[in-house]
């Protein structure tokens, strides 16, 4: 079964909403208790989510002339990854609908916006966040930030 991962932020705001996507595992942490990126505040949410293995198929003979028989070699094996990601109480309807907007700009979304979760959005988010290392459908707390969603904070 195809298995979509689904929006912290909108997970347990929009449970009922949700057409068939799945709710990731939903964390809220202290500061101690979890890894903290630069740009997550005390008392960040936080989501886990599942990066699958990467093989690679090899043919190997098992002696000289004989067949040569397939197998799977294991490149990096399957993790889970914590990662900060928006609270429950920053979105709704508005917050989705401006995700879906910043996404539509910089050319990963083509839906109509609705202000609802679905999966196009999930699959948007993953092409938003892939190429700065995070392969995930549920939206970063650090590509909010960079959507301008969220506000980054100054430290101090």
């Amino acid at each position: 079964m195809f298995k979509t991962p689904a929006l912290l932020i909108l997970a347990l705001a929009l449970a009922a909403c949700q057409d068939g996507v799945s709710q990731p595992d939903v964390q809220r942490a202290a500061t101690a208790a979890a890894p903290m990126a630069a740009t997550a505040p005390d008392g960040a949410c936080w989501a886990t989510d599942r990066v699958p293995a990467v093989t690679e198929t090899v043919f190997e003979a098992a002696a000289p002339g004989a067949v040569r028989q397939p197998r799977e070699v294991v490149i990096r094996a399957a993790e889970d990854r914590l990662f900060a990601v928006p609270c429950a109480e920053q979105t709704g309807s508005d917050f989705i609908a401006n995700v879906q907007r910043a996404l539509a700009v910089r050319g990963h979304y083509s839906g109509t916006i609705t202000g609802v979760w679905s999966t196009e959005i999930a699959d948007a988010v993953r092409r938003f966040q892939a190429p700065q290392g995070l392969n995930s459908g549920i939206l970063s707390l650090q590509a909010a930030q960079q959507l301008g969603l969220i506000a980054v904070s100054r430290g101090g």
